[in-house]
């Protein structure tokens, strides 16, 4: 798996000046979503350092049916397995609600390249200390102090509490939680040029199966 793994938290948002649609731009810098190939390299990429794809939108199933989609950051990505993989505090929703039901989507969106990835998958949460002690170690302490905090995410934030006080690394260390994501398929769309073009890439026994589809 890449390097470079973390958290989910919120980060500081970057401000983006808006980029104009301009049908007439070349598209040879922009990503060949036909290419499976290709679109795995750049998802390894967004974990070794920062692109658009770093940043993603996980899809969930509360368990009263409704959706829920918040984001998290891509750290790491097994290309030949089809897997990728994020951090987040185990007392999140998110947490729960894989837990009930497996299925996830991941989007992504370069808004540079106008490329857009969907992954849709199952979610497993991955409960050996072993594992995730090696990904813990591996965090910055900035990253770990995210998680030594006994106040759960999501919940009121108690009168004349601030972020809460640490309570212990060993504490933290149980808090943090390693979810990888196993990819069924990729729906990837390229919106780049005056033709849109948006191929779908599925799962086989051994390899990928690509085809077109309609925009």
């Amino acid at each position: 798996m890449a390097a470079g793994l973390g958290d989910d938290r919120r980060r500081p948002a970057r401000r983006r000046r808006l980029r104009r649609f301009d049908p007439a731009v070349s598209v040879e810098h922009s990503l060949d979503v036909g290419d499976v190939g290709e679109v795995w390299t750049s998802l390894v990429a967004a974990t070794t350092e920062r692109t658009p794809f770093t940043l993603g939108y996980l899809g969930t199933v509360a368990s009263s049916g409704e959706p829920r989609v918040r984001a998290v950051i891509l750290r790491a990505v097994d290309e030949r397995r089809g897997v990728v993989a994020f951090a987040t505090d185990s007392r999140t929703a998110k947490i729960g609600e894989l837990s009930l039901d497996a299925r996830a989507a991941l989007t992504f969106y370069d808004p540079d390249r106008d490329v857009q990835l969907r992954l849709d998958g199952r979610a497993e949460i991955v409960t050996d200390t072993v594992v995730r002690r090696e990904i813990w170690e591996g965090l910055a302490a900035g990253s770990k102090r995210l998680y030594d905090t006994p106040e759960v995410p999501g919940t009121r934030l108690a009168d004349g509490v601030s972020d809460g006080l640490g309570t212990g690394d060993g504490a933290a260390f149980e808090r943090f939680a390693w979810v990888r994501v196993t990819v069924d398929a990729i729906d990837a769309v390229d919106l780049s040029g005056a033709e849109h073009i948006r191929c779908r890439h599925t799962r086989g026994v051994d390899s990928w199966a690509s085809e077109r589809l309609v925009p």
